[in-house]
């Protein structure tokens, strides 16, 4: 079964946008793989939700902070990160994907952030954009 990271933007668009982000989180509902997280990446997915634009659009839908969080955790495996890497050059903050990735041996990290993706790969770590793993998914 594959595991896969979900950056903060990719969970974030889901939760709030639905679309193709919200297509990858039903795929992890229907087992088709296993979204792996760590407990820097669920802070700031709730750390992000706090931020007041975001809290506008999903209260007006009349949701609130502890239920979208709680959609998060029901379907993530947590891994305990014990190295750090410097492979995320433009953006630090973001080597938190990889090193959630390595410690829980994924096979692809999705996200919607240039300086994640400008990566590519990583070892045997596959970084994609959310259609691109779509892709991957349907071609199973």
């Amino acid at each position: 079964m594959p595991k896969v990271v979900l950056d903060t933007n990719v969970w974030l668009s889901a939760l709030l946008w639905g679309g193709k982000p919200a297509e990858i989180i039903k795929a992890a509902e229907d087992g088709k793989f296993i979204v792996v997280t760590s407990e820097e990446i669920v802070r700031e997915i709730n750390q992000v939700l706090n931020y007041p634009k975001f809290r506008k659009i999903y209260e007006a839908e009349g949701l609130c902070h502890e239920d979208l969080l709680e959609s998060v955790l029901k379907i993530v495996k947590f891994v305990n990160v014990t190295k750090r890497v410097k492979v995320v050059i433009d953006h630090a903050a973001d080597n938190k994907f990889v090193e959630c990735a390595l410690a829980a041996d994924s096979d692809y990290i999705i996200s919607g952030d240039k300086h994640v993706l400008k990566v590519g790969n990583y070892k045997k770590i596959k970084i994609v954009s959310v259609t691109e793993f779509l892709e991957v998914l349907t071609a199973k």
